[in-house]
């Protein structure tokens, strides 16, 4: 399955290098329905990259925790302001309603 996503800077550059090899999301809609072997592809660009790994957490903090801030938000240094990065995206009601899933992916050469 291909899913259109879109991701801000400095993150998608991220990904792109293979700086960045987890994308955080809550696990809903088309995240939720992702598999091990699926594409996202930018929706700006039409890159793609390739779902290798899926976890689910209760929340940021956790999965921050067990995947490691430097696969998730490279240039930040403390779980702290990792979670404050996406508290801009999602609040803490919608990580309680549907959990957070991580996404591990690597860009196909």
């Amino acid at each position: 399955m291909l899913i259109q996503f879109n991701v801000q800077e400095p993150y998608k550059s991220q990904i792109l290098s293979g700086q960045k090899t987890v994308e955080g999301r809550l696990n809903k809609g088309k995240f939720g329905a992702l598999k091990v072997g699926d594409f996202l592809q930018f929706d700006d660009t039409g890159e793609q990259v390739k779902v290798v790994n899926l976890t689910l957490y209760p929340s940021f903090q956790e999965m921050f925790e067990s995947e490691g801030l430097k696969h998730i938000v490279p240039d930040i240094k403390t779980i702290e302001q990792g979670i404050a990065v996406y508290r801009k995206f999602y609040s803490i009601e919608q990580e309680k309603e549907f959990g957070v899933i991580a996404i591990e992916m690597k860009k196909e050469e």
